[in-house]
């Protein structure tokens, strides 16, 4: 038994490298998707969809395809504590319903590579957080606060009135979404301390449904008005934007840490700066271009370092 425990332990050893690069690769394909699924919501907006409307069917079909693949392969994913109903609800409709309507309503007024500059400011929002609380934070997590600060300051444009004036209403809504994904991080990670990722995403999906049902029922959007092209938009919003990115993203967790997984999907607004150039023309500043680099780079370096017992 002593050799055959051995074995394992070597062939586990001799796969962790191959596991480890598969979790990188899945991580940077989910966060690609949702950069290219960014650019097809903004796509939509210009046939005209309001961004509340695609939030709303975005989530829907979301829930739908979660169903599906819950019914069909864990069902008992499906399962949930009484105690936890309430906390998945707060999850649903202020992390999974609030993110996705606030990001839509950014990038609808700003470039999309802004929009997500703003939006990962989310993690940083989590470690004043933790902080405040009384855990530790090092010298390494400040500097990264302090690059992404002034990258911010430089991406949004602020040295110059007039692209100021434009930027101020979607960076207001984006710092806001930002806000929201670090409530979406907070509330999440308790969420999957007992449960998949799997069950988060069918609750969260789910109740966030129910909400925009609530304000306004699903036979009031305006199907017949939206044509063929727009239709396509918005099935790739949910298959390339939505399914295949959370799902590659969850996969990628049990591979790797979260820190990890998070440190790979700083790609997004990379893959989203270069598909909304290509598909949609946006194009950034010379200063914009060294405050998003400035971002990126304390968003790498926040998401490096690994947390201590007593800290983060």
């Amino acid at each position: 038994m002593g050799a055959l425990e051995a074995a394992r332990a070597e062939a586990r050893a001799h796969d962790e490298p191959a596991r480890h690069l598969l979790g990188y690769g899945l991580a940077v394909a989910a966060a690609s998707l949702w950069a290219i699924g960014g650019v097809f919501a903004k796509m939509a907006f210009a046939r005209g969809v309001p961004p509340a409307e695609l939030a709303q069917v975005r989530i829907g079909l979301g829930f739908v395809m979660f169903a599906l693949i819950v019914a069909a392969f864990r069902p008992k994913a499906g399962r949930v504590a009484r105690r936890h109903v309430p906390l998945l609800i707060a999850f649903g409709v202020i992390g999974m319903a609030g993110v996705q309507l606030t990001y839509y309503e950014a990038i609808k007024r700003l470039p999309v590579v802004l929009a997500l500059l703003i939006q990962y400011l989310g993690p940083l929002f989590v470690l004043v957080y933790v902080w405040l609380r009384g855990r530790k934070v090092g010298g390494r997590l400040w500097i990264a606060a302090l690059l992404t600060l002034v990258g911010c300051y430089f991406a949004l444009g602020a040295y110059d009135a007039n692209l100021l004036d434009v930027n101020l209403e979607g960076a207001l809504i984006a710092l806001l979404s930002a806000g929201i994904f670090a409530f979406y991080l907070l509330v999440g990670e308790r969420i999957v301390r007992a449960y998949s990722a799997l069950t988060l995403l069918l609750y969260g999906f789910g109740i966030a449904a129910v909400a925009w049902t609530l304000l306004r029922p699903w036979w009031t959007l305006p199907f017949a008005s939206w044509d063929g092209a727009t239709y396509l938009l918005i099935a790739g919003v949910a298959i390339v934007g939505t399914l295949l990115p959370f799902f590659l993203s969850s996969t990628a967790l049990t591979m790797l840490p979260a820190t990890r997984v998070g440190l790979a999907e700083t790609m997004e607004p990379v893959v989203a700066g270069i598909a909304a150039f290509v598909v949609l023309g946006e194009a950034l500043a010379g200063p914009q271009l060294a405050g998003a680099a400035l971002v990126l780079s304390g968003i790498a370096l926040a998401r490096s370092v690994q947390p201590t017992i007593d800290g983060v």
